[in-house]
Parts: structure tokens; C-alpha cells; sequence
């Protein structure tokens, strides 16, 4: 695939960064640091590298650490990982530097890569002159994408989403996209630039700025990545402003996201998984041969046109983006495969939930990780002063204390040639518990995140049961050597072994409950509504999905206090469960936010089950002493047996048409 490119070579001072003995490709291990496995960009540069590194025998160790400050809830606990890569037991550092960059600059994360500065190290999206750097033709891919919507649409009041400032990536894209205006005398307004970090909602909160705040008109959009365009896109549409007639949008990436949405994305394509693999292959042959050469090297970032900027189906600027057989794009069969796949990590994880005893959480994994073509695990826990301890491991070390550095006890050396390892770190609301390290093929790893959620949440609830049996035997141990207190001390165990009963239920409980309502939370409504996903097709069932937003709660909580608010939350959830059956998946996922996925309903039928809820939500504003007014807002979203949409699309479908439905409210006051 590499052949296609016309790789561009910018180099520095050749540097010999180490002296080593000369090494062959199979006596080299690498570790492969980037952020966490839900980013598709990541993911195929991920798999890029395996796929390199595989052909030439190299042994890989991947750690999935988190972006820099990122503004992600846990993203920073994932970090406790760049502890345990040990120099000794690696010949080089393979970043994926752009996404772990993302929120701190670029300087910033040179000074931390400098702590591994022993060891050779390739970067993968960044460009830097004392280090060896991979990446794409930034400047020259969003110049043509910007450019296309000028001189064959006739736009000439684009807006644009950058990335993060100071970012390498972020600065080039918005240099070419300044200058794509000044050579086709657009003079550069800098209302129309929103500052983005190439999250997802970035996209919906510039177009709420330039619209709303800025109220300036626009005919084009450009994002610095695909996920901020994608959504900008859903933003103006749910307004209905039409994608592409009225606006025409452009991204940078070429996800596959971008290509199955409606209209087609016109995107700026970098093969991702080309970028990872010739890295891999470079970083490589300079750990053979002694010698890392600074440099930067770039592969070429053709534009992908399609249909969000008007042009027809099938006009493509340049074949190679479009006729490049990409690795990164699944074929169907893989797609059922990744499917299949997850309804095995849908039941896995359900037997995992609730589940306590270490014994019950390993046999859980033994009985389904095999299936996911995970032939070797282990798991290890902190126990201080830079030791870990074996729950499990499948040479036997079970309770066995190492050096947390090794990764598995015994080290990597036991490991037979060529090895590749995944290691995700293992927390529960900001307690670093241990880390779980698997052998799962590349296409396989996403779906470790899940399994790692999990893991987690079931590993704390060990720790707690376990602390509570430790108290329940203690006070066994004070019954039977004080014979006086014989009767005082057998009540007391008795009531500690039911603290022991209550806590147990009490974890499985909160696990997948909402405590509030008693409604599923998040993680129970994603865990069974996946379930269901996957049954339907089987079952021959439609199901729907339905969003609920409870209006005014700021109001409620504001002028009558939150325990007021938690009153008309609860009200709302009991109302619920009386209009939809026992068996539709009820849950609350947010503050004030309620989702409902009905099992063998159609939107047919939920016109009758939400004339009943109506109705319910009538009689109790009706009834007395009411200090408030309940009011919510709903949309619907319909999956028959022969789609494909994830509960994720479901979501999101579901909530543009609450949007809807709050824009039309609001008009009519």
C-alpha cells in the first residue's frame, strides 16, 4: 500500500542517539504508547504498526495510557502506565504523539518523552527538529479541502473548527486554511474560526457560536477533524439548515464514520494505518542498524470528495484516497465478525456484573476471553512500595508478589519470540487498583476498553467485600477467645455478616442501578440495551428507543432546591415504569436525562404509550400541593429487525429528535 505514496523526507542533523550492539528484527521489543482504543485515528495507526511489526518479527508491548490533561473524566488515571515501561526490557519508543499531545502543546510533550531518552523513539503526528517524526501532508490536505469548496461550490463565508492551539497538526491545518482564502481574495475574519480540541462536541458548540453568539452567515465548514465537522453537521441539520445546499462541509481524516454518514463527507484522507506502519518499519531499522537520523517524514494527504459539499456521488479530486484498499475500513465480513464479537463481550460482562468472589471474576474471563482469540492473560494488582501481586496468570503465579516494571511475573524474557502484549490500566473513580495484560489480536483490542470498565468496577467490589469478611473474621476471632462476651459478641457477627450480605447486594446493586430513582444507570442500559441489539435480529423484533429530557430542572432546583428536584426526578422515573412494559429497559443516564428502550415496539406503538404517559404527566400536575409543573421533552428512535444501527446511533438519532422537539416548544411560547 506504501508504494501508492510519494513519501516527503525533511531532514535534520543525523544524530547517533544510542550504541548497542547490532540487532536483528526479531531480537527487538518495542513499546507502543497511545491513548485509549475507542479513537478510531489511534486505532488504525495502532494497527499499522502490529501489521509492520508482525511481517518483520518484532515483539511489541502496547500500553494504553490517556491523552495529556485531557478534559475526559479518568483520562489521567490511564497515565499511572508510564511507570511501568521499563527501559530494560525495551530497544525503542513507538508514540502515537499527536493524540497524546492533544491538550498540553507540543514543547510540553517533548519534555516528557525526554524521561525515555535512553531509548530510540519514533512520533507519530507531530513534527519536531530533535526527534524522529512521522506524519501527513497537513498544510497541503486542508489547503485543497478548502479550496474545493471555494472555486467548484463558489463559498466564500466559510467557517472552521481548528484543533488545539500550539498543536502541530492544529497550527499547520489552520495556516492552510488562512492562506486558501488569501490566494482566492477572501479576506481572513477571525469570527469565523472557532477554537475546537478536536473533541466531538466541539463540532455542536461552534455552531451554537457562530449562529447564536457570533449570529454571523456561513455557506461552508471546514473541521480540523472529522469528528468536530461530523458533528457540526448533525448540529445544522437538526436546526434545518441542509448539508449541502445550503452548506457545504469538509473534515480531515477520512474515518470510516465519515464515509457512512448522510451525505457522505467530503474529507481530507491519511491512511492512518499506511502512517503507522512505515514508522513502525523506520523506527525499526534504525534500532538495527544503531542509528536513529532526526528527520520528518511525511506521506501525502489527497482530498476524498463526496457528497456534504454538492458534489455528485462518485466525483472523487484524487483516486488514490478513494481507491486505496485501506486496512482501516473493515470488510462485512469482519463487521459481523466485530459484531459477533461484541455479544460475546455483552454477556461476559453481564456475568460480570454484580460479581465479587476473584474466583468467580476469573472464571468469567477464562470462559469467554478464549473466544475473543485471547489465548493469555494475566492480572495484577498494587500492593505498594513498587510491587504487584498475581490474581492470575495462566503459568500458575496465583498470589505471587514482582516488581510492578516486569508486567507479568517472571518478565517479558519468559515470553517466546516475537511476543505482543496489551496492557490497559485497571481504576475505580480514582483508585489505582493494578493493570491486565492480554495477547488479543489488533482488531480485537477495543474491545478490551469494555472489558477493562468492568473489570474494574468488579475488582473494587473484591476489595470491599474482602474488607468486610476481614472485619466479620476478626470479630469471629473475638467471640471464640472471650467466651464471656460470648452473647454481646455473636450479635455483633452476626450483624457484620450482614453487613457482609448487605454489601454485596448493595455493590451489584450500584453497579448497574441508578440510586436516586432505582432505574438502570448508564452502565446497565448500555449492557443490556446491546444485548438486545444483538437478539433482535434473531428474534425478528423492532425495538425503539426513546429519549426523555425533564424541562426546567435548573429552574426546579434553583427556586425550590434540589431535594424538590430529586422529588420531581423520582416522579418522573415511577411514571415511566407505569406507561412502558416490564420488560423494556428503563434508565436514568444523566441529570435529567431518561432513555427507554422498548422491546417489540414500533412508532406506532409508542404513540399509544406516550398518549399515556401524557396523560399520567396531566394527572399529576393536576393533583394538590404541586410546587411545580412537570414537563418533558421526547424523541424517538426506531430500529426494525433488518438494520444495523449501534445503540450508540440509536442514542443519537433519538436525541435530534428530542432536539426537535425542544426547538418546536420553544417556538411556540
Amino acid at each position: 500500500m506504501l508504494e501508492n505514496f510519494m513519501i516527503q523526507l525533511i531532514e535534520f542533523e543525523p544524530v547517533l542517539l544510542y550504541d548497542k550492539n547490532m540487532k536483528k528484527f526479531e531480537d527487538i521489543t518495542i513499546a507502543l504508547l497511545l491513548n485509549d482504543f475507542h479513537n478510531e485515528y489511534s486505532v488504525a495507526v495502532f494497527e499499522g504498526a502490529i501489521s509492520a511489526a508482525s511481517k518483520l518479527g518484532i515483539s511489541v508491548v502496547t500500553f494504553g495510557v490517556g491523552a495529556f490533561e485531557s478534559p475526559v473524566q479518568h483520562m489521567g488515571m490511564r497515565n499511572r502506565l508510564f511507570s511501568l515501561v521499563n527501559p530494560d526490557d525495551f530497544d525503542g519508543i513507538y508514540y502515537v504523539s499527536s493524540s497524546l499531545s492533544n491538550y498540553i502543546g507540543l514543547e510540553r510533550f517533548v519534555d516528557f518523552a525526554t524521561s525515555f531518552s535512553d531509548l530510540p523513539s519514533a512520533h507519530v503526528g507531530i513534527r519536531h527538529d530533535s526527534l524522529l517524526t512521522f506524519g501527513i501532508d497537513n498544510y497541503t490536505g486542508m489547503y485543497d479541502a478548502v479550496n474545493h469548496l471555494i472555486t467548484a461550490h463558489g463559498r466564500n463565508k466559510i467557517a472552521y473548527i481548528s484543533g488545539t492551539r500550539g498543536v502541530y497538526e492544529s497550527e499547520e491545518r489552520l495556516k492552510a486554511y488562512k492562506q486558501a482564502l488569501i490566494d482566492n481574495n477572501i479576506a481572513y475574519d477571525e469570527r469565523y474560526v472557532y477554537d475546537g480540541s478536536f473533541l466531538r462536541e466541539d463540532g455542536v458548540s461552534a455552531v451554537k457560536a457562530f449562529l447564536d453568539e457570533r449570529k454571523i452567515d456561513i455557506d461552508g465548514l471546514v473541521g480540523a477533524n472529522d469528528h468536530m465537522a461530523l458533528y457540526a453537521m448533525k448540529a445544522l441539520q437538526s436546526r434545518g439548515i441542509s448539508v449541502p445546499e445550503q452548506v457545504s462541509i469538509a473534515g480531515f481524516d477520512d474515518l470510516q464514520s465519515a464515509r457512512s454518514c448522510t451525505p457522505a463527507m467530503t474529507t481530507v484522507h491519511q491512511s492512518a494505518f499506511g502512517l503507522g506502519s512505515f514508522a513502525m518499519r523506520r523506527l525499526a531499522e534504525g534500532i538495527r542498524d544503531d542509528k536513529i537520523e532526526i528527520r520528518h517524514e511525511q506521506l501525502p494527504a489527497p482530498l476524498a470528495v463526496r457528497q456534504s459539499c454538492g458534489c455528485q456521488a462518485g466525483v472523487v479530486a484524487n483516486d488514490a484516497a478513494n481507491s486505496e484498499a485501506s486496512p482501516d475500513t473493515m470488510s462485512e465480513n469482519e463487521q459481523n465478525e466485530r459484531e459477533e464479537l461484541s455479544s460475546v463481550v455483552n454477556l461476559m460482562t453481564r456475568d460480570m456484573i454484580g460479581n465479587f468472589e476473584i474466583d468467580e471474576i476469573i472464571s468469567v474471563l477464562n470462559g469467554h476471553l478464549n473466544f475473543l482469540g485471547i489465548r493469555d492473560f494475566s492480572l495484577s494488582q498494587y500492593v505498594g512500595q513498587g510491587q504487584a501481586e498475581i490474581l492470575f496468570d495462566q503459568i500458575g503465579h496465583r498470589g505471587e508478589r514482582f516488581p510492578e516494571k516486569q508486567l507479568i511475573c517472571g518478565g517479558l524474557a519468559r515470553l517466546p519470540r516475537p511476543f505482543y502484549r496489551h496492557v490497559l490500566p485497571l481504576f475505580y473513580r480514582g483508585e489505582d487498583i493494578g493493570f491486565f495484560v492480554s495477547d488479543a489480536e489488533s482488531r480485537d483490542v477495543p474491545v478490551l476498553e469494555i472489558i477493562r470498565d468492568h473489570l474494574s468496577s468488579a475488582l473494587k467490589g473484591t476489595r470491599l467485600l474482602e474488607a468486610a469478611k476481614r472485619h466479620a473474621d476478626h470479630l469471629r476471632t473475638e467471640v471464640d477467645q472471650r467466651t464471656k462476651e460470648l452473647a454481646d459478641r455473636t450479635i455483633e457477627l452476626e450483624k457484620a455478616l450482614d453487613v457482609v450480605q448487605e454489601t454485596s447486594e448493595k455493590l451489584e446493586r450500584l453497579s448497574v442501578l441508578d440510586e436516586l430513582t432505582g432505574l438502570y444507570n448508564r452502565r446497565g442500559f448500555m449492557t443490556l440495551a446491546k444485548q438486545q441489539i444483538a437478539l433482535k435480529a434473531r428474534n425478528n423484533k423492532d425495538l425503539l428507543l426513546v429519549f426523555f429530557d425533564v424541562d426546567g430542572m435548573k429552574m426546579i432546583n434553583d427556586t425550590l432546591g434540589h431535594s424538590v428536584g430529586d422529588y420531581a426526578l423520582v416522579s418522573f422515573a415511577n411514571l415511566l415504569k407505569k406507561a412502558f412494559r416490564c420488560s423494556d429497559v428503563i434508565a436514568r443516564i444523566g441529570g435529567d436525562e431518561f432513555v427507554v428502550l422498548a422491546i417489540e415496539c414500533s412508532i406506532r406503538d409508542y404513540k399509544k404509550v406516550k398518549s399515556r404517559l401524557d396523560h399520567s404527566i396531566t394527572e399529576f400536575n393536576a393533583s394538590k400541593h404541586q410546587q411545580f409543573q412537570l414537563s418533558v421533552s421526547a424523541g424517538a428512535a426506531p430500529c426494525d429487525p433488518n438494520t444495523t444501527f449501534t445503540i450508540e446511533q440509536l442514542m443519537e438519532e433519538a436525541d435530534a429528535e428530542l432536539y426537535k422537539e425542544k426547538k418546536r416548544k420553544k417556538n411556540l411560547k
